[in-house]
């Protein structure tokens, strides 16, 4: 007899060695939850396991698991009416199940823990929170996400509270929340594609030009969902840094892009032509906006008085842009 700690309560366990085709996996594990909705199916067990032998991490999970003769961690499971769940573990137990396939009486019992009290959803949530919220075990961002997503709308508690709850800070859950929600609503719940969304609603030249016009959002889902867009990285790069401009020229360049008329390669390599997103480009542009903030030009005014220097350097930096511009024939 042992126990367990799921938040401040303590559970009693009993190791018990289980026959793997009497376990059920757990339907509302994150992992699952994502591969049985993705097509609006019911959940059936057949194809969830179908669907976790095909993963690269259960693809291993079968290596280690048959070179070391068993698990060496033992399934976590409940009994809830009448059947054994795994709580955790699921993908240990696909694993054993490929390697049933080719042996059934070598696999067919594996190591597990049985919880023997009754636990609620919400000791669920929180036992699988301390395993995959807290330590980051193996989930993905996306999964994280669906969790904390489908435990908000239950049970309608605070950011605060939830975020607590899982022991992740109040930022990183809304964060999850919001790139969460965007893809629910923009219906694309590809777990791969997560990272396309979470750069583009985490930048904030981005973020600035959406408040601005909302058809930004339906072209950037437009293209995410067609694979026009190829690389994650390709949102912060190049659509993160068309909207930094504030030139003309580099609004119409975008509004070209958010009318589709540009694709975000076309876009981008026309932003570059005028010179704008240079290393250069970008230095000066920041020295002119420090010169011309009015606080700091009232620091050099004040301290100007007093200090010659200041008045050196200004005149230097005179002469040195009217050498420049003469040079490029401004």
């Amino acid at each position: 007899m042992g126990k367990i700690t799921i938040g401040k309560k303590e559970f009693n366990t009993e190791e018990r060695i289980l026959d793997q085709n009497e376990l059920y996996f757990y339907e509302e594990n994150p992992r699952i939850y994502s591969i049985i909705h993705s097509d609006g199916e019911p959940p059936i067990q057949v194809k969830i396991e179908e669907a976790l032998q095909k993963m690269d991490h259960v693809k291993k999970l079968r290596v280690a698991i048959e070179q070391n003769g068993g698990v060496t961690e033992p399934l976590l499971v409940m009994l809830r009416n009448d059947k054994y769940y795994v709580i955790e573990g699921n993908s240990r137990l696909a694993a054993y199940r490929a390697l049933a396939e080719k042996n059934p009486i070598k696999w067919r019992t594996v190591k597990c823990n049985v919880i023997l009290d009754k636990l609620t959803d919400d000791d669920i949530f929180t036992l699988l929170g301390q395993y995959h919220l807290i330590s980051r075990k193996d989930w993905s961002k996306f999964e994280q996400a669906a969790y904390l997503y489908r435990k908000k709308e239950s049970s309608n508690i605070e950011n605060d509270i939830l975020a607590k709850s899982v022991g992740l800070s109040k930022a990183t859950v809304e964060n999850y929340l919001k790139v969460y929600k965007f893809m629910r609503e923009y219906d694309d719940l590809r777990p791969e594609k997560w990272s396309y969304y979470e750069e583009y609603l985490k930048n904030r030249a981005i973020s600035n030009v959406r408040r601005g016009n909302i058809k930004l959002d339906e072209t950037f889902v437009s293209q995410v969902k067609s694979g026009a867009i190829r690389e994650a990285i390709d949102v912060r790069k190049l659509l993160g840094s068309i909207a930094k401009g504030n030139d003309k020229t580099s609004k119409k360049i975008m509004q070209s892009y958010i009318e589709g008329e540009f694709s975000l390669y076309d876009a981008y390599e026309r932003l570059e032509a005028t010179g704008k997103i240079g290393d250069a480009y970008t230095r000066i542009k920041k020295f002119r906006e420090i010169l011309t903030d009015n606080d700091f030009q009232k620091k050099i005014e004040l301290e100007a008085v007093s200090s010659k220097d200041i008045i050196f350097e200004l005149k230097k930096i005179k002469q040195i842009t009217e050498k420049l511009l003469k040079n490029i024939g401004e």
